[in-house]
């Protein structure tokens, strides 16, 4: 997200901006951490999944009854593991874009709206790019609850619109100090100063 983002949304308040900017980004940096900490645990996987490639290896001439077991057992937790991982990727996936949604619906506060929405009837489309089920709770939440977002009132149009007074033009002045010439006359004296 960036300026020409918030832009397209109508903020257009440089203070506000940057806020939101440095919000999004502390998002997006701890989604960073916890999709590199998933990468991390799909690695890891990966090791033990190699590794008991190399133990099938080790296998060969031991009982074959045996190794089909081993075998198996070391397939379906890889297998297992790999399942638990792309979804935990993919419930980030489905959180960061939410959130980016709620702030694109001008949610004043996202995680208050985000109780009130129906996880389960919420995922992504088949394209990946948009969310399903997410618009119509939406809706529904915003006639229920309008104060939870940022929605400009309607601007009422008015007949008579107040006319601003003109500016006054103040004529030039000859730069005369405030005091009159005798007193500054007077003053100079006082001070030693010789007259103009």
């Amino acid at each position: 997200m960036n300026k020409q983002d918030l832009a397209k949304l109508g903020i257009e308040d440089e203070e506000l901006v940057q806020k939101i900017i440095v919000l999004h980004g502390k998002d997006i940096e701890r989604l960073k951490s916890e999709l590199d900490a998933k990468a991390g645990e799909i690695e890891q996987l990966n090791n033990q999944l190699a590794e008991a490639g190399k133990a099938i290896e080790g296998f060969k001439e031991m009982d074959i009854d045996g190794i089909k077991k081993a075998a198996e057992e070391w397939k379906s937790k890889a297998e297992q593991a790999k399942l638990e991982a792309d979804q935990k990727v993919q419930e980030l996936k489905l959180e960061h874009a939410l959130k980016d949604a709620l702030v694109a619906a001008k949610a004043k506060n996202p995680k208050a709206v985000k109780a009130l929405l129906e996880m389960d009837k919420i995922k992504f489309s088949e394209d990946g790019n948009s969310l399903e089920g997410l618009d119509e709770q939406l809706e529904t939440i915003k006639q229920e609850n309008d104060y939870l977002f940022d929605i400009p009132a309607p601007v009422e149009e008015t007949e008579e619109e107040e006319e601003e007074p003109e500016p006054k033009i103040v004529a030039r002045t000859e730069n005369k100090g405030i005091l009159g010439d005798a007193a500054v006359s007077a003053a100079r004296k006082a001070a030693g100063l010789p007259y103009n």
